[in-house]
């Protein structure tokens, strides 16, 4: 997820459709930055005419209206300054959602193997923490910058008005800040990058260990993980010194020129109020309007590391917008209703990594309510099967067919429906036990909600909590056992009412009463479904209308049970001989 910087050019070119739904407001809020920078440069105009005019000529008939002036200008710079806010707050917050809306949209889109291929604390790290940092793109920051640019250009426009010799200096200086920048700039932006992948790194680990905190536990690891925390965190600590030391030599020397430039202005004013060539009003006006240019350079390089990192924010999540889809339906893509679950797959091929290639040549054909059980060692191609039926991935040659449709030409969502899924762990999210059932399908009522559960012998269990199909898991009240998370997947899957049922390991963490249980109750429903079982336990395995065993993703026999033992010296009779006794076969091979 790491692609060359773009420029400034390109970063703006990408933000620009997600600034369009603001035009309007980003107009109305330009204007009142052009007013608040006028107004701004109002006083000094003012202040040089009473000193020039009203003192110097004695007009005093023109004091009235310029104290009406000089009252009424900070007035009507504070209303505007305060509707101004609201409505950078109002863009701002609304642009940050929509940036965010995109690219959460965006990563729900994306294939199996950028999941695989990036951590989830980096991912999120990007997702929450680089949105937020682009906000400033519509924020304070940015609007400064705006008043800034407009402040100098007027104040430049009446220094080389009111004097043009003394506004050579300033030109001098502004020159010598816009080098500044240009050397110091290239060097913030590097720094900032290396501090935001350490970052992500940093949050990665986080994310992986406190995930694996039983792991950690289990090993007696917690020493182990703090000296990797510590040593992530140093890296992450160093690169942010430097880029705290960039950005400050940038502003140092920013402010160098800022009072080279004011003194050296100082002293050839009053030389010049000494020789008669210049008057004091306009030395004073003069003087105001220097600073007016100097202090907004000065501004910028305090801001300057900010606005590397909004860029470099924004280059970080248009990363994962530049992802492109990999699995996604067809334009004419055919919408696939109830099928009766017949799954053909001819010559299927797939390789993870070009060159190694984890299914060959499968060919296997599967009736409409035929259960099957893929067996074989770690690696051999069980759950890919699984994954390239629902189409998480694409193969890479071949074809696999649903009903005769192959599920390249299947809208995706149709296609998914159609499939009711049992993973050997289980994801239940932190919301009430009703709602993680009723995630399969959120129209179920209530009543099949019951249903379900009992179906996998878990409604007991739920009565048993103290909010019943209420309880919230993950609440200290509500501390589910394995099993118990298993059985309410199961239900989950039962209430899909699915047409192909996949249980990739799904009984593996229930004792064996538990799962003889379950299977009394799911012999019913699982009646009429086409269904795909991968376990290692001989119980589960013997039932299946037929067996599959893989090796290197390749179909070494196939079979029902008693067919397949009646082979002799065949593999599967050989491991399930071997294992017999331990009422699983396991994937070791000899």
């Amino acid at each position: 997820m790491m692609s060359a910087p773009s420029s400034g050019a390109e970063t703006m070119r990408k933000i620009i459709p997600f600034m369009r739904p603001f035009r309007k407001q980003i107009l109305a809020l330009l204007a009142a930055t052009a007013a608040l920078s006028v107004l701004a440069m109002l006083p000094p105009l003012f202040t040089r005419s009473v000193i020039n005019n009203v003192i110097g000529e004695s007009r005093r008939d023109l004091l009235p209206g310029l104290i009406v002036l000089i009252f009424a200008v900070p007035v009507l710079h504070a209303v505007i300054s305060f509707l101004q806010v609201l409505g950078i707050a109002y863009i701002g917050q609304r642009f940050v959602l929509d940036v965010r809306m995109a690219v959460y949209k965006h990563l729900l889109s994306l294939h199996m193997g950028f999941f695989g291929k990036y951590s989830t604390g980096k991912i999120i790290n990007r997702l929450m923490g680089d949105s937020t940092t682009m906000q400033n793109v519509m924020g304070a920051a940015s609007i400064q910058v705006i008043s800034d640019l407009v402040c100098s250009l007027f104040a430049i426009t009446a220094t080389i008005y009111i004097n043009w010799r003394l506004a050579i200096p300033i030109i001098i200086v502004v020159i010598l800040f816009v080098v500044n920048y240009n050397i110091n700039i290239a060097r913030i932006r590097k720094a900032t990058r290396r501090y935001r992948g350490t970052s992500d790194r940093l949050a990665s680990g986080v994310q992986n260990r406190l995930v694996a905190n039983m792991t950690v536990k289990t090993f007696a690891a917690e020493d182990r993980e703090e000296n990797v925390f510590s040593e992530h965190s140093n890296e992450t600590t160093e690169h942010a010194h430097d880029s705290w030391i960039a950005s400050s030599n940038f502003m140092y020397n920013t402010q160098l020129l800022q009072e080279v430039g004011r003194v050296s202005i100082y002293f050839l004013g009053c030389a010049m109020v000494l020789n008669g060539s210049a008057n004091y009003g306009d030395v004073t006006a003069f003087t105001t309007y220097a600073m007016q240019i100097l202090w907004p350079a000065v501004r910028f390089s305090q801001l300057a590391e900010q606005l590397q990192n909004v860029r470099i924010s924004t280059d970080r999540l248009f990363e994962i917008l530049d992802e492109k889809p990999l699995i996604k339906s067809k334009p004419d893509a055919v919408k696939l209703r109830k099928v009766r679950g017949q799954v053909d797959m001819d010559s299927v091929w797939f390789e993870y990594e070009k060159g190694v290639p984890v299914i060959k040549n499968l060919d296997v054909h599967i009736s409409p309510g035929e259960t099957v059980a893929l067996v074989g060692p770690t690696g051999c191609g069980k759950t890919t099967v699984l994954s390239l039926i629902m189409r998480l991935y694409d193969v890479c040659g071949g074809s696999i067919r649903i009903d005769g449709v192959d599920v390249r030409d299947a809208e995706l969502n149709s296609l998914r429906r159609q499939f009711g899924i049992v993973l050997q762990e289980s994801l239940l999210f932190t919301v009430s036990i009703t709602d993680n059932i009723r995630y399969a399908r959120p129209d179920a009522t209530m009543e099949e909600v019951i249903n379900a559960a009992k179906i996998a012998e878990i409604h007991d269990d739920i009565l048993g909590f103290p909010q019943g199909y209420d309880s919230v898991i993950g609440d200290r009240d509500v501390q589910l056992s394995i099993g118990q998370k298993q059985r309410i997947s199961i239900a989950r899957a039962v209430l899909a009412n699915p047409a192909i049922l996949v249980m990739d390991e799904a009984t593996s963490s229930l004792d064996s009463e538990s799962e003889l249980a379950i299977q009394r109750a799911m012999d019913k429903f699982l009646y009429g479904r086409t269904s795909f079982i991968v376990a290692h336990r001989l119980s589960t395995i013997r039932n299946a209308d037929r067996i599959i065993l893989l090796d290197r993703g390749v179909v070494v026999e196939t079979g029902t049970h008693d067919q397949l033992m009646a082979i002799e010296g065949g593999r599967y009779r050989d491991l399930y001989e071997k294992h017999a006794g331990k009422g699983v076969i396991s994937d070791e091979q000899d």
